[in-house]
């Protein structure tokens, strides 16, 4: 059975709970409940930013439609620039998500619209037109598969590189910097998934698969918070000659999410875990950090499954082969 795709995978949740455990550490006085909504409000906003991504690119279709009918009511009319919108118009790929009734539908509810974006939104539109990227995308054949590969090309290579798109996203949420990336190539992955024979086009990625996955963050963040005190001792005996006081505090965090994962969800291997961590380690902190993060979490985990307190099943049976 196919793993249903989501916009927000556990990749990017370990993301969002690391970053809000951190802000939750720096704080002299905690609150949880304070911290858990930020969570929840940064996994939303992350959504959003999809949703947007494809909200530009829908309002692009019309927006090249409505060029049109400005310039044939130009008393001096040119006909070349209008024809020149013509393609444009008529990308069945990007009618298809205007027209996708569970987009619509989406985009209603959360009450989205091009008004936040409108200058970035005509940056992109007259970049497009003026590239060598729509010379191309007209000279190729009218056919479906160009009109995607023409979304596609464009999304990747002009929509998601216009800084001024990025200052409004700024203006919007703190958050964005961070999701931007995975945003982006979800928001390919649903163009790339559009067909011609199916009449909306493909399917919206939902916010989160299924209960488990929505549940995973929360889980991660409450477990680390409460088990922090009873994680540190495995942490500092395994670090030796080190002092827990000369650790990078973003290191400790990574840490104690690792081993809180590690211990908490059962299904997953410990192998992925450790992966996913020391990639954070990674990217989070220091060009040495992964390297030193992976030597610590293994000796805890090695430590916590003599103990017991580490039990997989299922997948999270699977080791490193």
């Amino acid at each position: 059975m196919d793993r249903k795709i989501s916009m927000i995978g556990r990749h990017l949740i370990r993301i969002k709970v690391l970053q809000t455990l951190y802000a939750y550490k720096k704080e002299e006085n905690p609150d949880f409940k304070v911290f858990y909504k930020e969570l929840e409000f940064s996994l939303k906003k992350s959504y959003e930013q999809y949703l947007t991504f494809l909200l530009i690119l829908s309002e692009l279709r019309s927006y090249a439609e409505f060029r049109i009918s400005q310039i044939q009511e130009r008393q001096i009319k040119d006909e070349a620039a209008w024809k020149r919108l013509e393609k444009f118009a008529s990308n069945r790929v990007l009618k298809q998500l205007e027209d996708n009734p569970d987009f619509v539908s989406i985009i209603t509810n959360e009450k989205l619209s091009i008004e936040s974006y409108k200058v970035a939104f005509k940056e992109i539109f007259n970049t497009i037109v003026s590239s060598e990227l729509y010379d191309e995308y007209l000279a190729a054949e009218d056919s479906y598969a160009a009109d995607k590969n023409f979304v596609r090309t464009i999304l990747l290579n002009i929509v998601a590189e216009t800084e001024s798109l990025f200052d409004s996203f700024e203006e919007n949420s703190i958050f964005w910097n961070d999701d931007v990336d995975n945003v982006v190539s979800m928001v390919e992955k649903t163009i790339k998934g559009f067909s011609e024979t199916n009449e909306n086009g493909g399917e919206i990625l939902p916010m989160f698969a299924d209960a488990s996955t929505h549940d995973f963050g929360y889980t991660l963040f409450t477990k680390a918070v409460n088990q922090w005190n009873e994680i540190n001792p495995y942490i500092e005996k395994s670090l030796k000659n080190w002092k827990m006081e000369r650790v990078a505090e973003i290191d400790v965090i990574i840490m104690q999410l690792a081993i809180t994962e590690m211990i908490t969800f059962k299904e997953i291997p410990i192998p992925v875990s450790m992966n996913e961590y020391i990639e954070l380690a990674k990217w989070y902190s220091t060009a040495n950090s992964g390297q030193f993060v992976n030597g610590i979490m293994y000796k805890v985990a090695e430590e916590l499954k003599n103990e017991g307190k580490i039990k997989k099943v299922g997948r999270g049976l699977i080791e490193k082969q």
